[in-house]
């Protein structure tokens, strides 16, 4: 049988109400990824594990010390349901369905409509791994092997063409023209060697390509 192919998305999540059921390990994962988009989380559960009541505390979430319940759902853009009820998992994400709001189900893939990927970050610079929930360790693994590939100046790189991004968009209207520039800049060299330091030199070869096609 042919297998669904998925399709990749970033989402935007910062000021956006999401929901969290269960409470425990796995749950305080998920909250942790949650927390660092900006997300407005609220949690569901009888109890929690001591990490996440002392998060709890501090007010860096909403927490209903009960079950779920349906109107839980209501103005809720994301839901992750980590409870070790497959009847609960399964009642939570067909609601969820009903009313076209994404869930995870964690180790039911079957009931999910997306995944979370094992995530690679360096600055504004993220890389995704997704083995569509067949293997979360597989994509642990591969997420390991590209920690020891990805080097920190990578996101600093990123952070920088973001700053001369706008710059280039302004003094050159047209895209193809645009990509045109990046692709003579941004060289497999350049990123195999780029160094912090590097940084005014390359806003120098930026500002000459610039000025060469003002005159």
């Amino acid at each position: 049988m042919k297998r669904e192919q998925l399709y990749p998305i970033f989402l935007k999540l910062a000021g956006q109400r999401c929901l969290v059921v269960g409470g425990g390990a796995v749950a305080q994962r998920k909250i942790v990824g949650l927390k660092e988009c900006g997300a407005e989380i609220t949690v569901v559960s009888p109890k929690l594990t001591p990490e996440l009541e002392a998060s709890a505390r501090r007010g860096e979430f909403r927490y209903l010390q009960r079950c779920f319940q349906e109107q839980d759902l209501v103005g809720v853009q994301l839901v992750i349901c980590a409870t070790d009820d497959p009847e609960v998992n399964e009642k939570i994400a067909r609601m969820c369905r009903d009313r076209g709001i994404f869930v995870n189900v964690v180790d039911q893939p079957e009931l999910s409509t997306f995944f979370v990927p094992a995530v690679v970050r360096r600055g504004p610079l993220s890389i995704s791994i997704s083995t569509g929930g067949t293997s979360p360790l597989l994509a642990r693994r591969v997420r390991e092997l590209l920690e020891n590939v990805i080097s920190d100046e990578l996101g600093e790189l990123a952070s920088l063409l973001g700053e001369l991004r706008s710059r280039v968009r302004q003094k050159i209207p047209d895209a193809s023209q645009r990509q045109a520039l990046w692709e003579k800049i941004l060289t497999p060299e350049l990123l195999k060697t780029y160094k912090p330091s590097d940084g005014s030199s390359l806003k120098e070869q930026v500002e000459a390509c610039l000025s060469l096609r003002s005159e």
